[in-house]
Parts: C-alpha cells; structure tokens; sequence
C-alpha cells in the first residue's frame, strides 16, 4: 500500500512510519519546509514532501498517486484533511484523535468532538484511533518529563488525593494497533480507543516509573482546588509555569478506557504500563537523560 502520513515526525507519527516500513508499506511524509524536524526523519527509507496538513492544496499534491492517508497531525486540522482528499481523490483515511474526546471538560474534548464530526460526515472510508496519553522515547512529553524530575529530586508533588485513573500506551503498542485500523477489513465507519493495558492510579503510576529508575521518592500531596487557583492566577499574570491549570482540573475524572473492540477487531494487545516505561527509563539512560 502507498500511504501519505502527516505529523509523520511525532512520536506517533515516527511510531506509526517505522511499522509502516516493517511491513513492506511505500510512505510519502508531508513536513512543513521549516519544520526543525525534519531530521528525524533521517534514515529511513522514505519520500519527503514539503507541504502543510491543514493547506487544501499543498495536502492534495501530497496525495497524489497514494492509497490512503494516515492523519497523525491533529484532528483538529479534519475539515481540511477531508477537503484535500477530495480534491485528490483519494478515500482511504486513518485519524489520529484522542481519548480526551470522552471529557467532560469541553476545553478538552469540544476541539476533538468537531475534528472527528467533520471526518465522519465526510462520507470518505475513514477509521478514527484514538491514543490515551502517549509514552517511550525522549519525544515523549509527559513520562519523559516525569521520569526526568524524578532522577532529580526525592520528592514528587501529588495533586489530590492521586486516586485518578491513567492508562498511558506505549508508542509501538499505539502504532500496531493504528496500522491495524488501517489495513483490517470491517474497521471503516469505526473509531477505537486504544489505551495502555491497564488503568492504575496517578499515585501508583508515578511510584512504578519511580521504580523503573531504581529511585526512591516521597509523594507530597497538594490540594486540588488551591492549586488551580494560584495556577490561574498565575496564568493571568502570564508568568512561566511547569503544569497549566487545565491540567491540574482535569485530575478530577479518570483517564481509563476499555479496549474489548479493538482487541476483537485488531488483534490490539497493548503492553502494561511497568512494562513500558522500564523501556523509556532504559532509553533515556542510554542516550544521557536520566543517570545510570
């Protein structure tokens, strides 16, 4: 199969072209010419087109003599997508969404609700994947990040109670199973969520990343609701922050999603989150990151 990625220099997207090129796939990634990215993409056996995912035209060159487009830059950018297809004639799409689509926090799920309406009303032979939060490699922003603070400090502040369920997946876990999406027969018309194994709790997730670095640490609880304020304050201020306080909210509601349908359609058997990050921590200790 020839297929166009977009976002193809991510995390997902890099995931996703490396499984892609495994399995005998022709790839064509369309970069924005000034992207500082576009190195990553080194190596590999691949063509590269200079264009922009959410520019009709330049998506539509980019789709010409291709079977499919995988659309990893955000479905948030579905209305041009749908429109560069048209334009080029080509009907197989796979899109990258989110788990985040399912809260209740229309900050976070109104953006992926309309990105995925567009693609489903398209009337193209779309499949929508949607990731939980995504992890494994140095371009991961948010284990990575984790694992990092923990190298260096004892101590890891806790928002709440840390009772609120996650569900990382592992980036090759994720790409499998998007590839699968993509070629199965039966998964056009469908959306699928495809989180890590199993939910585990903030506390117990940042306790097991904890341990894959062989540190001890000392969760420091902070309560929620002052928290949230002084971040919004601060955000107000515009003054720098690590965290923003839509994130700090949003540990009010479980991030843990059941995957009985893509494990019957797809054959998806993602990898427990112990598993994973013991992975990332060898990754980041290998190229430097993280002490030995």
């Amino acid at each position: 199969m020839r297929i166009t990625i977009t976002g193809a220099t991510s995390l997902p997207g890099l995931s996703l072209l490396d499984v892609l090129l495994r399995e005998g796939h022709e790839v064509r990634c369309i970069v924005r010419a000034e992207s500082p990215n576009r190195a990553r993409l080194g190596g590999r056996n691949v063509e590269v087109v200079s264009g922009d995912a959410t520019d009709e035209a330049s998506l539509a060159r980019a789709l010409d003599g291709v079977n499919a487009l995988a659309h990893v830059a955000g479905v948030e950018f579905a209305p041009q997508v749908v429109a560069g297809m048209r334009r080029a004639g080509v009907e197989r799409l796979l899109v990258f969404s989110s788990t985040s689509v399912h809260s209740r926090y229309e900050f976070r799920s109104g953006p992926k609700h309309r990105g995925e309406e567009a693609v489903q009303e398209s009337n193209l032979a779309w499949t929508i994947v949607r990731p939980t939060m995504i992890y494994g490699s140095e371009l991961d922003k948010n284990i990575h990040r984790l694992l990092r603070f923990l190298d260096r400090s004892p101590l890891y502040p806790v928002f709440g109670d840390g009772k609120n369920l996650w569900q990382p997946v592992y980036h090759e876990d994720l790409a499998r199973g998007a590839l699968s999406a993509l070629i199965s027969t039966g998964t056009v018309g469908r959306a699928y969520d495809l989180p890590g194994a199993d939910p585990l709790t903030y506390r117990d997730l940042v306790l097991t990343a904890a341990e894959a670095l062989g540190r001890k640490v000392r969760l420091v609880r902070v309560p929620l609701e002052p928290a949230c304020r002084a971040l919004r304050l601060a955000e107000d201020l515009r003054l720098p922050l690590p965290v923003k306080s839509e994130q700090v909210l949003r540990l009010r509601e479980d991030k843990a999603y059941p995957y009985e349908d893509a494990k019957r359609d797809l054959g998806y058997s993602p990898r427990a989150f112990t598993e994973g990050v013991k992975l990332e921590a060898a990754r980041l200790r290998e190229i430097g990151l993280v002490r030995a």
